[in-house]
Order: structure tokens, then sequence, then C-alpha cells
């Protein structure tokens, strides 16, 4: 629909994703901005200390009515009197979670009646509140003098599915954090929740590691393409803000070639080093202790309680090549079973990052 045009084309509008349940009716409300609020409602476990709601109530109010033509025309009071003037928001679970950080067991389910002169916006945690917000917004329309209308409507709605995700790959092209940001918003208007950020990979290593240094330091397409520490923590802070996890990916042991060469494993040309790398050494106890500091560090940098550790596309022809590994592979009773030792390498990696 255009910005004029009612949502009458649809039985429901112009909601998206569709809600689970919903019934709107033809009568309409009007609203005016300068007579409409957003508020706590009565019996809210969550108020006005809540800045995950505050923030997501100007938010809210300014993508409804901030880019209007219209709001500041005269600076003058709308002429037509508002016919909804309220949306109460109430969490009814003591713990809104305002403070937590969404995970993979959030309840964003959410119920919403929208009825004059107030409407009600009904969840157990912040995170339904997010998503009701969301659809609210969806519902409101401008016609083309100006006006805007709210359809009244029951809605209840919860996700079909828990983990709802974007890839973000910020090593093949860096992306400055607010484009980031930008994706965040249109995450959180289609109801994403979970930003897979694929940090690091091959052509570049933009992580700002507290811990090694001299991985940006070297890895990074320039000194200027890197995520901070303060930038990882905007980004996950801006992310929560909208009901959005974020899991990052440290993609090993293939996908590695921005990392220190001392962790990878030297190539051969038949009994000679060939100069090129392959993926990170398996066989050493360097890789291990090295890969216990990096986790630990990013372990308490990122909150979720995932780290996605990639795992895909190895190319087992370096490791064939070099004569250490070969030796080891054998002592180890894995033949020529490359995959095997994939999955040593896994499998250590997993119990360091278990512990």
């Amino acid at each position: 629909n255009g910005p004029g045009t009612p949502p009458a084309s649809s039985p429901f509008g112009s909601l998206w994703p569709l809600p689970q349940s919903l019934r709107v009716s033809p009568e309409r409300f009007r609203l005016a901005p300068d007579q409409f609020q957003i508020v706590h409602g009565p019996g809210s476990s969550a108020g006005s200390s809540c800045s995950l709601l505050e923030d997501a109530f100007r938010r809210y109010y300014e993508y409804m009515f901030g880019y209007s033509k219209w709001q500041n025309r005269d600076g003058k009071k709308s002429l037509c009197e508002t016919e909804l003037s309220l949306l109460q928001v109430i969490i009814t679970s003591k713990d809104s979670e305002c403070d937590k950080f969404p995970s993979i067991t959030s309840d964003e389910a959410y119920h919403l009646q929208v009825s004059k002169p107030t409407s009600v916006l009904k969840a157990d945690k912040v995170w339904g509140v997010l998503r009701g917000l969301e659809t609210f917004s969806q519902l409101l329309y401008e016609d083309d003098c100006g006006s805007y209308f709210v359809h009244e409507s029951v809605i209840s709605d919860f996700p079909r599915f828990a983990y709802r995700g974007i890839l973000l790959d910020t090593s093949r092209h860096f992306l400055p954090l607010k484009i980031i940001q930008t994706n965040l918003d249109a995450m959180a208007f289609n109801k994403f929740n979970v930003l897979h950020w694929h940090i690091v990979d091959d052509p570049s290593f933009p992580y700002q590691s507290t811990t090694f240094p001299e991985l940006n330091a070297q890895g990074a397409f320039t000194p200027k393409h890197v995520y901070t520490p303060t930038d990882v923590h905007n980004i996950i802070e801006y992310a929560r803000l909208r009901g959005i996890r974020v899991i990052p990916e440290f993609d090993t042991p293939g996908h590695t070639q921005s990392w220190r060469k001392d962790i990878l494993t030297p190539c051969y040309s038949g009994k000679h080093p060939s100069g090129s790398y392959g993926p990170i050494n398996p066989i050493l106890n360097a890789t291990y202790d090295f890969m216990m500091k990096l986790f630990e560090e990013v372990g308490n940098v990122f909150p979720d309680d995932y780290i996605h550790l990639g795992g895909d596309e190895v190319d087992f022809s370096c490791w064939s090549s070099n004569p250490d590994v070969t030796e080891f592979m054998k002592k180890k009773g894995f033949g020529f079973w490359y995959s095997k030792l994939e999955s040593y390498y896994y499998g250590r990696n997993f119990c360091i990052n278990l512990n």
C-alpha cells in the first residue's frame, strides 16, 4: 500500500509477518500525533526505569509520526481531536527481563487490543512488547490529508521459530557500524531476532582482540577497518534494545588465512615448505592454548550462550602435504582419513569451549 492508501485491500492490513491470531475490524480510529502517547500501563512490572522500553516508546513514536510532512507544518495543534490517545504497555510477569539480554528461550509472545480511547499491549517480557510495538506501528497508516488512522484490532502473536537470523559477513566486506545498525533496524521491522556476525574470515580479521592485538594489526584490511571493544559493545547493546541476539562466528580450522601464521599449517611441495599456509595446525598444543585464550575473551565480550565455530570447507590438501601432520596421523591411527583429524580438532576445541 502507498502512504495514502488505507489497508482495506487486505483483511489483515499490512502486517508482516502475519500474526498467529488476529481480528481486524472495518471500524477505524483517528490518531493525532500531538495527542497520542505510549505509556506504561497500570500493574506493569516495568516502569520508567526500564531504559529498553523507554527507548522503544520513543523510537516507535518517531517511526510512526516523526517523518510525516504534516507533523510540523505550522507548529500548531491538530485540528481534529484524537479518538485513540493512549497505548498502554503492561508487563505481566514479575521479571520483565528489562536489563537482560535476549536468548534462545526468550518469550516474545504478546497480546494487542486496539480500541478507543485506550489500546492495550500485554506481554510477559519486554521482548514481546518489542514485537507488539512493531505490529502496532504497522497497523497505523496516514491518508492523503495527513490524518492518521488505525483499525480496531485484537491480535495474539508468538514466533513460530525461536531462531530467526540474518548473517552479516564483515571479513570479505568491512561494514561500518552505521550499516550494521541499519541492518539491525531492518531485522527488527521484520521481527528477526539473531544477528549471526561472521566477523572474521580469510580476507581480513577486523575483530580487535585485547588478548591478541596482533591478530587485527596483521589481519585487518587497514588499521581503520577494525571493530574496537567499544564498537562491539555498541552493536550488542543496539541489538539488545531491539530484542536481537548477537552470535559471533570465528570460523576454524579453515577460512583462517588472516590469522597468525604460527598457528596455521605450513604447506609442503615435495620435501620442502612451499611458503603457503593451510588451515589451523591441529597437531600443536600451542594451537589449543591459543584457542582457549581467544575463546575465553570472545565468551566474555559476547553475552550470548552460543559462539559459532564455523567448520566449513576445510581443505585437506595442505595437511596431507605436511610430513609432521602425516606422522601425527599415523601415531593416532587415523590412516589417511583427514576427516578424523578434523574431528580430533573439533573435539579438543569443544572441550575448550565447554570448560
